[in-house]
């Protein structure tokens, strides 16, 4: 049977979600300069396409600004999923990191590695001080 594993980068599922962040900001200047565009009468002349040219291109500008929205919502919902997931690898890794902690504990198997970085059952991690009762020399 071949190997089923796989691996997933957290970091760079947290640039993406940076990205995406950068993305949604990029997306309120178009929609600023589309809000402007609506906020002056346009001054097309005295002719009878005038009126329905000024109607066309507010339909325009509206349905530009509901596509920029859709956009908007679109990279929110990617980053929102995409911290989801990032955040349920990262806490299944604290979960088996923490579960392999305690099992080789019981079973003693991080004693060797403990004592060598002197973190072992058997030395003291308050160097500083004599708790024998006894006088510092």
């Amino acid at each position: 049977m071949h190997d089923q594993s796989y691996y997933v980068h957290l970091e760079s599922l947290k640039d993406f979600v940076r990205e995406l962040e950068t993305q949604i900001h990029a997306m309120s200047k178009p929609n600023d300069f589309l809000s402007t565009l609506g906020e002056h009468p346009l001054l097309f002349g005295e002719f009878g396409e005038a009126g329905s040219l000024v109607d066309a291109h507010r339909a325009a500008v509206a349905e530009m600004r509901g596509l920029l929205e859709q956009v908007r919502s679109a990279i929110t919902f990617a980053q929102d999923v995409t911290t989801t997931v990032a955040d349920g690898y990262a806490h299944a890794d604290q979960s088996v990191a923490g579960d392999l902690h305690q099992s080789g504990s019981e079973a003693g198997l991080l004693d060797p590695l403990l004592s060598l970085l002197g973190l072992g059952a058997g030395t003291s991690t308050n160097t500083g001080s004599n708790n024998s009762g006894g006088t510092d020399a």
